[in-house]
C-alpha cells in the first residue's frame, strides 16, 4: 500500500542510556514529534511501542517484539519512526524488518528521512542510511575502546571490579583496610612455599588475626578447589603490584599497591616454574600412571592402596598395604555412581606383565624388526613439510580476505556478514602466524635423524638396562616405548577370582 493512504500508524520509538546523555534525543521528545507528525498527515495513531534503554544493535526488544506480533494480525498500515536507526542500527536486522513489514503490507516511513519503503527506490535508499547507521555504531565503539584505553594509561582502572584489598571511593580504587591484610598474608604464604590449595583450606577455616570472615564467608559452603581458583587469579593480578591492565597490556596504576614490584615477581616465577613441572603421571610411584586404562569401558585407571586388614599382626606389619590399578568408573571416584564391574588388579602383577613384556620385545628379533622404522628420515623434513603447509595456509587466509573486501565495495549491504567473517579470519591468521613463528624456532633447534641400525642397538640395550634402573627412570623408560596398558577381565578361576589379562600397545620407533 502507499504512504499517503494509509491511515492507522503505529509509532516505534527507541533510545539508549548513552544517546539520551549525549544528544538529548528522549522517548518524550520523540512521541512528541512523531504525534505532531502523525497528526498533520491525519493519520490515525493506533499504538506507541517504546524501548527505552535499549541498544539499536539487539533485534530482540520487549516492544518491537510486540510491534513484530501485532504486525501478523495487520493492526496497523504503516510504522512511523523518528529516523531509521530507532529500529535498528544493524544493516542485516533492519533489512529483515522492512522485508517481514512488506510481507504483511506494511510499510515504513522516516520523519526525518525522505524515504518510505512502498517503493523500491525508498527500500534501497533505507538500507543505504542503514549502512551510514551501522558505521556509526562502529565509529563509536572504536572511540569507546579509545578512551578507555586512554583513562588506563593515565593509570586509572579499566571498569569498576571488584578486588579484594580494595574499595571503589570516590570514583577511585583505595585500600580497604580490613580485607588488604589477608591479600598480603596470602602472597607472603604462598612465597613461603604453601600451595594455593592449603592456603584456600586455610582461609575457609579461618586464620588468626585477619578478618576472613568478612572476606570468605560466602565460600564455606563450597569445595576448597573454587576458593583456590580464586587465590590463583589474586595472584597473578598486577593490579596488587600497583598497576593496571588492558588487553594484556600494563600501566603504571594511580592506586597504592598491596605488595611490592619484587614479590608480586617472585610469585610469578613460583607459579611459572610450577606450571612447567610433570604432571603427576611423570613423578607418581605407580609405573604404569596416566597410560592404563580399563578394557571393558576405556576409563583411565588410578593407582589405589588399601590398608592390610589381616588379623595377624605379624602380617600387617610385613605388609602394610596392598596397591592396584582402579578403573575410575568401578567406584565412586568423585562422587559419581559405580558404571564397571572392571574393579582393577593388583600392582605388582600389573607391572611385572609390562616389564616382562618389554624386555621381550626388545630381545626378539621379529619384534625388533617391526618396531624400529624401514627408512628413518630427518625430523627437520616432517616439520618443513608441516611448514609448507602452513605458508599455503596463511596465503589462503589472504586471498579470502581480498575477496570479502572486493565485495563489500561491490555491496555494502553484505557489511554485517563481511566483517564478521573478516575477523574470523583474521584470527585464523593471527593463530597460524604463531604457529608458524613457533615451528621455525623448532627448526632451529631440531636434533638430527638416526640410523636404522642405531635406532634397533638403541633397542636391544633397554633390557640389560632395565635390571639396574632405578624407580623414576624404569616409570620414564616405560613410557617411553609403552603407549597404553588395557586391562582386560578374562573371566573368573573355579574359585571365583577374576582373571586379567594385561595388554602392551607399544609406540613404533
Amino acid at each position: 500500500m502507499s504512504v499517503l493512504s494509509a491511515s492507522c500508524v503505529a509509532l516505534y520509538l527507541r533510545v539508549s542510556t548513552e544517546e539520551q546523555a549525549r544528544e538529548g534525543f528522549s522517548i518524550p521528545a520523540q512521541r512528541e514529534r512523531l504525534l505532531a507528525f502523525a497528526k498533520a498527515q491525519d493519520w490515525t495513531v493506533v499504538e506507541i511501542y517504546s524501548d527505552e534503554g535499549v541498544s539499536g544493535a539487539k533485534i530482540e526488544r520487549p516492544s518491537l517484539s510486540r510491534l513484530r506480533i501485532d504486525a501478523t494480525a495487520k493492526k496497523f498500515d504503516l510504522v512511523l519512526v523518528w529516523k531509521v536507526d530507532r529500529l535498528s542500527r544493524k544493516v542485516g536486522h533492519l533489512a529483515s524488518l522492512v522485508e517481514e513489514l512488506d510481507r504483511y503490507g506494511i510499510c515504513l516511513r522516516s520523519v526525518t528521512e525522505p524515504f518510505d519503503t512502498s517503493h523500491a527506490a525508498g527500500r534501497a535508499f533505507m538500507q543505504m542510511l542503514g549502512v551510514l547507521a551501522e558505521l556509526e555504531r562502529e565509529n563509536t565503539r572504536e572511540r569507546s575502546k579509545m578512551g578507555s584505553r586512554k583513562r588506563v594509561e593515565q593509570g586509572y582502572m579499566h571498569g569498576k571490579p571488584t578486588m579484594l584489598g580494595y574499595k571503589w571511593l570516590d570514583g577511585r580504587i583505595d585500600v580497604h583496610p580490613e580485607t588488604a591484610p589477608v591479600v598480603q598474608w596470602i602472597f607472603k604464604q604462598y612465597l613461603s612455599g604453601v600451595g594455593m590449595l592449603r592456603i584456600a583450606q586455610q582461609l575457609i577455616q579461618g586464620v588468626p588475626g585477619l578478618n576472613v570472615d568478612a572476606v570468605y564467608r560466602e565460600f564455606r559452603h563450597v569445595s576448597p578447589h573454587s576458593v583456590r581458583d580464586r587465590v590463583s587469579w589474586l595472584l597473578q593480578s598486577p593490579v596488587y603490584a600497583g598497576s593496571v591492565t588492558i588487553n594484556g597490556e600494563r600501566y603504571p596504576g594511580r592506586h597504592k599497591p598491596l605488595v611490592d614490584l619484587e614479590t608480586w615477581n617472585r610469585a610469578q616465577a613460583i607459579i611459572q616454574s610450577r606450571q612447567s613441572l610433570a604432571n603427576r603421571a611423570h613423578t607418581s610411584r605407580y609405573l604404569l600412571s596416566g597410560i592404563v586404562v580399563c578394557g571393558s569401558c576405556g576409563a583411565p585407571m588410578y593407582g589405589f592402596r588399601q590398608p592390610n586388614r589381616a588379623r595377624n599382626a605379624e602380617a600387617r606389619e610385613a605388609r602394610p598395604y596392598y596397591e592396584y590399578y582402579v578403573c575410575r568408573n568401578s567406584t565412586n571416584f568423585q562422587g559419581k555412581s559405580a558404571t564397571c564391574d572392571n574393579w582393577g588388579i593388583r600392582r605388582e602383577t600389573a607391572e611385572l606383565k609390562v616389564v616382562e613384556t618389554l624386555k621381550a620385545v626388545t630381545v626378539d628379533p621379529d619384534l625388533l624388526d617391526r618396531l624400529a622404522p624401514k627408512r628413518v628420515e630427518s625430523p627437520a623434513a616432517a616439520l618443513q613439510e608441516e611448514r609448507a603447509r602452513l605458508l599455503h595456509e596463511l596465503e589462503t587466509y589472504e586471498n579470502r580476505m581480498r575477496r570479502w573486501h572486493e565485495a563489500l565495495e561491490k555491496a555494502p549491504d553484505l557489511q554485517e556478514m563481511a566483517l564478521t567473517r573478516l575477523r574470523e579470519l583474521a584470527e585464523a591468521q593471527r593463530v597460524t602466524t604463531q604457529r608458524l613463528q613457533d615451528l621455525d624456532q623448532a627448526i632451529g633447534t631440531v636434533a638430527p635423524a638416526i640410523t636404522r641400525e642405531q635406532a634397533l642397538d638403541m633397542l636391544r640395550s633397554v633390557a640389560p638396562s632395565l635390571e639396574y634402573l632405578d624407580h623414576d627412570r624404569l616409570r620414564e623408560t616405560i613410557r617411553t616405548f609403552v603407549r597404553r596398558v588395557t586391562i582386560r577381565r578374562e573371566g573368573y578361576t573355579a574359585g571365583g577370582t577374576a582373571i586379567k589379562n594385561v595388554d602392551v600397545e607399544f609406540y613404533p620407533v
